[in-house]
């Protein structure tokens, strides 16, 4: 209802009870008091009023007096909203970060995060969330905080009242090459008293490297041709006064480097060295040889790392790289093994090496010079042939214009080739756990006086590494027992036509060098016989198919140096053999030949082996004293 249908209602109303009060229906003060003058000063609205008899004053002042109300109310909801609204300004929630923003790396720093609720209402469920990089390392021990991966931390705060605040405290390191830069992030969320909605406060501040206590260096040569050998040195040092564990080297090699050897050996893949604990002044290096190929004016980077294994996370305390650029020299020089440029040699091999070189320049050169060095503990140097040149006592080899005629002056477009013979030793030198993964080197070089070194101290001559990896040598060794201190056997010896006769297999299997998978050992029985169901150890892989009499032994990894620097894996099974009256007086075979195979880690070539069948001539078993061959009693 309007306030102008308000007023007339309660006008109208009271206006008639005075009417029926009065007796009369004549009388109409309203007509009357429109047609009464007016006093001079006083306007339409008072004079109306005035004119009005007691009881429509009445009437009028209840009105206002309800009008006055709605407003008064309608006021006061607009006051406690308006209220209500300033309680709380997101601006008012702040949070900062303090703390040292230069460090060095491995550095403990401590970070003061400040907060505050500037507002009146409280805040409600407040979390306090850390992020970081994974180069620093947060010290949650003796905290609340908890981890939210590798790059954060969360602590649960709870509320946090008007016009109130607090500080949290939390320790790190941060581990990075000196000139970088980090950032250290913190996040409040929370909710307002007087809101369901989620609010974020949020700052950070940036952490400057300015040093780092271990140092390292790469060396590389400026120049060299394609093909050649190259040396890498890393060195690396604790120049600060805190001694640090659990520390790790990490090399990535240029692209088209093909590894050769270290020292010290890779502890992981070829790129890997730990180091362990590297105490204060302590300093030490890392040797790597290779082969590194490229085109003209190619620039090979190598890049070495140096820092902490913390939690399966490398941190990384100080980083350096090198640069090699591949020029190209008029000389050119290549290598072969029995023909091939890739080759996998096996223990006992008998090496071919065959060096070709050639003058690919525009003028002729003098006095030509080519050198193998050869450098491998599994060649027999005793065994190397040739028909010209010399080797010396470090092993390399040496042809000059006295050997070569041609060499005193090679035209250009000219070459011709070099060989020699060697042979792989037939027992691979093994004695402890680092004896594994052998490589034969043979890194040849040819030069010319005419040559001019671009860099003193620096030549560019041709080279070619040919490198020869070693597989591992597999062995497997196969015995049968009727006495067996294993499993017990049954039934006559020797054995009688028509009864049943019971023999023990023994397979042992060896790998010498390298890491082997994919391990096996395979073979049938000569139909007639059959395998029991005994098996020692009860738990190994051997599985026997009824059908076609096959056995297969599934072995899978193999370490280097199993059976020579610790003992060889080994199965044993039981087979029975019931002879025929065609097998009397003979020795009967009980296993066809056996075949151990696998795949090398090292050189990822298939391997094989194979041993001959066995009988029941089993010479191994002296208890037997010749009880071979079959009778009938």
């Amino acid at each position: 209802m309007s306030l102008k249908d308000l007023k007339k209602e309660l006008y109208e109303k009271d206006f008639n009870e005075q009417l029926t009060q009065h007796g009369t229906s004549s009388y109409d003060p309203r007509l009357a008091q429109s047609q009464a003058p007016v006093a001079p000063g006083v306007d339409a609205w008072q004079a109306k009023k005035q004119g009005l008899p007691e009881f429509q004053k009445k009437a009028w002042k209840k009105g206002w007096l309800v009008v006055l109300a709605m407003v008064v109310v309608a006021a006061a909801f607009v006051g406690i909203y308006k209220y209500n609204q300033s309680a709380f300004s997101q601006n008012g929630v702040v949070i900062a970060i303090s703390g040292p923003q230069e460090v060095d790396s491995g550095q403990e720093i401590s970070y003061v995060i400040n907060y505050q609720n500037n507002n009146r209402a409280a805040l409600k469920g407040a979390v306090l969330h850390l992020r970081y990089p994974e180069s620093f390392k947060p010290d949650n021990a003796g905290t609340s905080f908890q981890g939210e991966g590798i790059t954060g931390s969360f602590l649960e705060i709870g509320d946090i009242a008007g016009k109130a605040g607090g500080k949290i405290t939390f320790n790190g390191k941060a581990y990075s090459p000196k000139g970088n830069q980090i950032y250290l992030e913190a996040k409040l969320d929370y909710k307002p008293g007087n809101y369901n909605s989620q609010f974020t406060a949020q700052n950070n501040v940036g952490v400057y490297i300015k040093s780092s206590p271990i140092q390292i260096e790469v060396m590389a040569p400026q120049n060299i041709a394609s093909g050649d050998l190259v040396d890498y040195l890393v060195t690396y040092k604790n120049i600060g006064d805190t001694d640090y564990n659990n520390i790790k080297v990490k090399i990535d090699y240029p692209d088209s480097f093909t590894f050769t050897r270290s020292n010290p050996q890779p502890s992981e893949g070829n790129n890997i060295f730990y180091v362990g604990r590297l105490s204060a002044g302590q300093e030490d290096r890392i040797t790597v040889s290779g082969k590194l190929e490229g085109e003209q004016d190619n620039v090979k980077i190598i890049q070495a790392y140096i820092g902490e294994s913390q939690d399966n996370q490398f941190a990384i305390h100080n980083e350096e790289k090198a640069e090699t650029k591949i020029i190209v020299s008029p000389l050119a020089i290549s290598q072969t093994v029995n023909g091939l440029m890739n080759y996998n040699a096996n223990a006992g091999d008998k090496l071919r090496i065959t060096i070709n070189y050639k003058n690919q320049g525009i003028i002729g050169l003098r006095d030509v010079i080519i050198t193998d060095q050869l450098d491998s503990p599994v060649l027999d140097y005793g065994s190397l042939e040739m028909e010209k040149g010399a080797l010396d006592n470090n092993h390399k080899i040496t042809w000059k214009a006295a050997d070569i005629p041609g060499l005193r002056y090679l035209e250009p477009g000219q070459g011709g080739s070099v060989s020699y013979r060697i042979n792989v030793k037939e027992n691979i030198p093994v004695s402890n756990s680092n004896d594994k993964n052998f490589t034969i080197i043979s890194a040849s070089k040819i030069d010319s006086p005419d040559i001019p070194a671009i860099i003193e101290g620096n030549k560019i001559i041709a080279g070619n590494v040919l490198n020869i990896k070693l597989n591992s040598k597999l062995l497997l060794d196969v015995k049968g027992y009727y006495y067996d201190s294993q499993i017990s056997n049954e039934g006559p010896v020797p054995p009688v036509i028509g009864q049943t006769t019971t023999y023990t297999i023994h397979w042992r299997v060896y790998s010498v060098s390298n890491d082997i998978t994919d391990a096996k050992v395979e073979a049938v029985l000569p139909t007639g016989l059959t395998m029991t169901k005994k098996i020692s150890p009860e738990d190994a892989h051997l599985t026997y198919n009824e059908r076609n009499n096959s056995i297969i032994w599934e072995i899978g990894n193999m370490s280097a140096g199993t059976g020579i620097i610790n003992s060889p894996k080994e199965v044993s099974f039981q087979v029975a053999l019931t002879p025929a009256e065609n097998q009397l007086s003979r020795s009967v075979n009980i296993l066809e030949k056996s075949v151990f195979s696998a795949k090398d880690l090292f050189t990822s070539g298939q391997l094989s082996i194979e041993a001959g069948e066995k009988n029941t001539q089993l010479t191994e078993d002296r208890k037997l004293n010749g009880k071979y061959t079959v009778v009938n009693q």
